[in-house]
């Protein structure tokens, strides 16, 4: 087995994505928010290893966006995940970047602190 391929010979990429900045782009990714959190559960660990909010900053907390560690057989059969996702039809994210990636350690549990996805 390759470095880059999980035990079951998926491919794990690291997702990074930007919402939209209009002034309504928060009230759709709450609109779609339960939607979305359910395609995530149903599809972790085999899709999506893990994944939250990229915030502004610590203090205000201002979602801007989302990353997420994925697994895939490629970047093509990913895109197409993504394309699929509540947060796509939603409007909520705008653009993304995908980047081949092999975890090394952690993702054993989540970092405490307030959920916010």
């Amino acid at each position: 087995m390759s470095a880059a391929t999980t035990s079951n010979n998926k491919k794990q990429f690291l997702v990074v994505i930007q919402d939209f900045k209009d002034e309504k782009a928060l009230e759709r990714r709450m609109a779609v928010r339960d939607q979305h959190i359910a395609m995530a559960k149903a599809n972790h660990p085999e899709y999506i290893v893990c994944g939250g909010a990229i915030f502004d900053s610590h203090e205000s907390r201002n979602m801007v966006g989302s990353a997420m560690i994925c697994q895939a057989e490629s970047e093509e059969e990913l895109r197409e995940k993504i394309s699929k996702d509540p947060y796509v039809i939603g409007k909520v994210w705008e653009k993304w970047d995908i980047y081949p990636y092999r975890n090394a350690i952690g993702l054993e549990k989540e970092l405490p602190g307030p959920v916010i996805i």
